[in-house]
């Protein structure tokens, strides 16, 4: 049946909070950068202000962005008020609300796909209520969702693991260089104009947000360097006609410094994986060039990107403007920064790039799946439109790889961690308290449970405490996580099919525990 989107869900728009009674602490505000996994840069309402509870905003409820990046979310945090320019979404009855947050990403990318080269930054309520779909019936919505549930668990399942390589980076740089702020290590200090040699600026020329064409060029933007991964796609093309003066090109290995941007992101920094001849730098952006016998560029972008570290580039910053700041090479220069041996620095690299390697890997198949996964997306809801022979083997390939995950568990019976985990030789031959960087992980204390208990073996919940004070008493000099490791176990009870049973045992008229077969598999 075809329907608007606003016959089966309704739209909450956000309020316009005014930023002069924003504090640092009390309810979140969620705008449209915090519709992200993990978003920390929150504004906050007091909760002495007055608020009206339609503006709350729950874990798993539904939000739309309506500027900027056009996009969908569910939110995962903490219960937050709703900013203007996005909207919670609710379904109506005998529609499945995560059939509606499908719908919707499908739908705002046909509306994309209506723009064709341009970029849409703003689309209404009233556009997206008017928005006609094809509305099944209940039985199978929830069939599509379950389908595409399976499918973005494989996307997630890619981006922990990218996650995962991410914090055992930044833990390995911590152990090795200590904090760059407050230099536990006694590092010395030297000023930014003795490690660097040169800050290469580019040149800026004005552009069109599309694809390149023949005999045209890209002009990069601050936003390629300011979420800390080089961005390639994030550029305005220019004729190459137009240009008229000696350009500055990305290389492999290029540390890149963003000397322009808003107070919370001035002082961005990225590497450059390759080299691009067909973008170059405009004038907000810098190439630092390191002078090689002091400082690694490797090293460096860890340090510059530290919270510490950007919080003083940010008070070096100025501007008139309420958004954008500057920072001058003069003021830069002046700041200084650790400078370890440059053979530890080295050695820190090669780690680097080992971890880089597998991230690579691991991002490359990332992107193969959100692209069969959009596929995917297409194809349930274009209702009785034919399907290419393309899009059919775009699905297959899908449908293969969620049934492939779904049977396919590894025995991790004679497996450690960091096999399982694929963590490099460097990090476990070097540091021996690599394995409780990993404490956030479930499979940190499945590990722990089927290392530590036999199958046959009966054991309670003291016996588990005992085990896990030995081990993190012992072999981290440190006391253990009481509230996480029970919350960690009674998740084990629960899930389906539970990686621990309950067993009453009459002779001491006790309930215990036993790993199931489910335990020593990952």
């Amino acid at each position: 049946m075809i329907q608007k989107l606003g016959e089966i869900c309704d739209f909450h728009s956000g309020n316009a909070w005014k930023s002069s009674k924003f504090k640092d602490k009390g309810i979140p505000i969620i705008r449209i950068n915090n519709m992200k996994p993990n978003a920390t840069d929150f504004k906050y309402w007091d909760w002495d202000e007055p608020y009206d509870p339609k503006f709350f905003v729950e874990e798993g409820d539904i939000l739309v962005s309506l500027s900027g990046t056009i996009k969908t979310y569910k939110w995962v945090g903490e219960k937050a008020l709703l900013n203007q320019r996005i909207v919670r979404v609710t379904a109506k009855e005998n529609i499945n609300i995560d059939w509606v947050y499908y719908q919707l990403s499908n739908v705002i990318v046909r509306i994309s796909d209506k723009g064709k080269n341009a970029v849409i930054k703003n689309v209404s309520v009233t556009e997206l209520k008017k928005y006609k779909v094809d509305v099944p019936d209940l039985p199978t919505q929830n069939k599509i969702v379950s389908l595409l549930d399976k499918a973005s668990a494989l996307v997630q399942k890619r981006e922990k693991s990218i996650a995962l390589l991410d914090e055992l980076l930044r833990a390995q740089f911590l152990k090795m260089f200590g904090d760059p702020v407050f230099n536990p290590k006694g590092w010395e200090m030297m000023p930014i104009s003795k490690v660097i040699n040169e800050m290469k600026g580019g040149w800026s020329i004005g552009g069109e947000n599309r694809s390149l064409k023949e005999n045209e060029i890209g002009v990069l933007k601050i936003s390629a360097v300011t979420s800390g991964i080089f961005k390639e796609n994030e550029f305005k093309a220019v004729s190459k006609d137009k240009i008229k003066r000696q350009l500055v090109f990305p290389k492999k290995g290029d540390l890149l410094f963003s000397r322009a941007n808003t107070k919370e992101m001035v002082g961005s920094t990225c590497l450059v994986p390759k080299d691009y001849d067909y973008l170059f730098l405009p004038d907000k952006l810098w190439k630092l060039i390191p002078n090689k016998d002091l400082i690694n560029t490797v090293f460096l972008k860890p340090v510059l990107s530290n919270k510490g570290v950007r919080m003083e580039i940010s008070k070096l910053a100025t501007g008139t403007g309420g958004s954008m700041k500057n920072i001058s090479k003069a003021k830069l220069n002046k700041m200084e920064v650790i400078v370890p041996p440059i053979e530890l620095q080295n050695q820190f690299e090669s780690i680097y790039h080992n971890i880089q390697g597998q991230k690579e890997s691991l991002t490359q198949s990332k992107t193969a799946l959100e692209h069969l996964f959009n596929s995917l997306i297409q194809e349930s809801f274009k209702g009785k439109i034919e399907t290419p022979k393309e899009e059919v083997k775009k699905k297959d390939s899908i449908m293969s790889e969620i049934k492939k995950q779904e049977g396919e568990k590894v025995d991790i019976t004679n497996l450690d961690l960091a096999t399982y985990l694929g963590i490099p030789d460097e990090i476990t031959s070097t540091q021996e308290k690599w394995i409780f960087d990993l404490m956030s992980l479930d499979e940190f204390y499945q590990f722990l449970l089927k290392d530590n208990f036999t199958k046959e073996e009966l054991f309670t919940l003291q016996d588990i405490e005992e085990k896990l004070h030995h081990f993190f008493y012992h072999g981290g000099d440190m006391d253990f996580p009481n509230a996480s490791w029970q919350q960690i176990i009674f998740k084990f009870l629960e899930a389906k099919p539970p990686l621990l049973e309950q067993i009453f045992e009459e002779e001491t008229a006790t309930v215990k525990l036993k790993l199931t077969d489910e335990t020593f598999k990952a």
